[in-house]
C-alpha cells in the first residue's frame, strides 16, 4: 500500500480512498482544488499500484495499514475521510473499528452490498475475470459493449458518464501489475466483511453522496447502517457527480467538512 500525499501541512488532513480496481490517479481531478483548503492523501491499495509488487490479501489487511499510517504519520487523527463507492466501505469499517479519530467520513454512492462466503466466491470469480480481462485487454464485453451502444443512442449523457467511471480503473499501467487474485481478494473481501447496523460514533459524522439513480433500497441501507447520517441527494447514478461534476463535488465535501 502507497500513500501520496500534498499540499500544507498545517491544513485538516483528508484521506481519498479508490473504489474497486480503481487507480488512484481517480483523483487527480479534484487533488488540486482540495489543496485550497486540506491536506490530502491519497491511498493506493495493495496489488493496485505500479510503483510496488503487492497482492491484495483481504479488506482487513488494508484497513490495518490505513489506521497505522494514521497513528504513526498524523497521531491518530485526521479531518475526513472520502471513499469512493468500495472506498466508502472501507470508511465506514474504520468508523466501526474506532482505533482511528476521524471527524467526517464521506460515502460516495457506495453499495454497501454483503453475502455470505459461498454467494461471495461464485460472485467473485465472475466478476474478477471480467475486469481482469478488461483491465489487461483495454476492451470490454459484448453484452456491456451492446448496452453501451443503446445508451450512446437513447441516453447520450449517461453514456458519457459510463464511460468516465469506466475509464477510472481501465488505466494502461495496470494490466502490467494488476492479478486476477487481487481483483478476487478485493471483491469477496469488501462482501464478506462485515459492516454493522446502527453505527454511531460520536465524534465522527457520516455524510452520505446518495445517487438517486441507484435505487431507494441503498437509502434505506444507509439509515440500517448508520445513526442519523447527513444523506445529500443527487439525482444521478453510481459515483456520476465525483466524475462528472468535480467542481460541484469539491463545493460539496467542503460544506460537509466547514459549513459548521
Amino acid at each position: 500500500m502507497k500513500f501520496y500525499e500534498s499540499g500544507n501541512i498545517n491544513n485538516p488532513v483528508i484521506f481519498l480512498i479508490p473504489g474497486t480496481c480503481c487507480h488512484y490517479t481517480l483523483f487527480n481531478k479534484v487533488v488540486p482544488s482540495l489543496r485550497e483548503r486540506f491536506y490530502t492523501v491519497v491511498v493506493s491499495f495493495d496489488g493496485f499500484d505500479e510503483h510496488e509488487k503487492t497482492e491484495y490479501i483481504s479488506m482487513e489487511e488494508e484497513t490495518k495499514k490505513i489506521e497505522n499510517y494514521i497513528k504513526e504519520k498524523f497521531n491518530n487523527h485526521i479531518s475526513c475521510i472520502y471513499g469512493c463507492s468500495l472506498g466508502g466501505s472501507f470508511a465506514s469499517y474504520l468508523v466501526q473499528r474506532n482505533n482511528i479519530k476521524v471527524d467526517h467520513i464521506i460515502l460516495g454512492s457506495s453499495d454497501m452490498d454483503q453475502n455470505n462466503a459461498f454467494i461471495a466466491k461464485i460472485k467473485g470469480k465472475i466478476i474478477s475475470k471480467i475486469m481482469y480481462k478488461m483491465i489487461h485487454t483495454g476492451t470490454i464485453p459484448s453484452f456491456m459493449e451492446n448496452k453501451l451502444n443503446k445508451m450512446k443512442i437513447n441516453e447520450l449523457t449517461r453514456y458519457n458518464q459510463t464511460i468516465e467511471f469506466l475509464n477510472s480503473f481501465m488505466v494502461p499501467c495496470l494490466k502490467d501489475v494488476v492479478t486476477q487474485k487481487s481483483i478476487y481478494n478485493q471483491y469477496v473481501s469488501d462482501l464478506v466483511t462485515k459492516i454493522d447496523n446502527n453505527i454511531d460514533n460520536k465524534n465522527t459524522k457520516i455524510h452520505v453522496f446518495y445517487a438517486l439513480g441507484m435505487g431507494k433500497k441503498y437509502r434505506k441501507r444507509y439509515l440500517k447502517h448508520f445513526k442519523n447520517p447527513d444523506i445529500r441527494e443527487q439525482n444521478l447514478n453510481h459515483e456520476t457527480f465525483f466524475f462528472c461534476y468535480p467542481d460541484k463535488w469539491v463545493k460539496e465535501v467542503f460544506d460537509c467538512v466547514f459549513s459548521n
